[in-house]
């Protein structure tokens, strides 16, 4: 038959391992709580990454259509420039041919245009 004393240590064995049992349990509750706040946490910084990305994305589509518009009025520009230089071609043509007509003029008549 079990004495005193063997009962009692046994139940403080027993004792002991619940309150290990139990202070295991109470760490995990606090490492899911852990857990539960990173997570919190996590979805927050996503919010605001989402949130920035978002803006981001808007200032983009703006610039982007401005960068469309300079690269239209560029080549409108260029366009102008085309046509500009051919009218100068064709200005410095007539003005070299009236010089030519009114150098036969003088030379065939003997004196200048009227």
């Amino acid at each position: 038959m079990p004495t005193q004393s063997s009962i009692e240590r046994s139940l403080g064995v027993v004792i002991g391992k619940l309150d290990g049992i139990e202070g295991r349990l109470d760490r995990q509750d606090e490492s899911r709580a852990a857990l539960h706040r990173r997570m919190d946490d996590l979805m927050l910084r996503q919010t605001h990454m989402e949130s920035d990305v978002s803006t981001l994305k808007n200032k983009v589509e703006g610039m982007e259509k401005v960068t469309v518009e300079v690269t239209t009025l560029r080549a409108k520009a260029e366009g102008a420039g085309t046509l500009g230089r051919w009218l100068i071609r064709i200005g410095i043509g007539v003005v070299t041919l009236a010089g030519w007509l009114i150098g036969a003029y003088t030379w065939l008549t003997g004196r200048p245009p009227p």
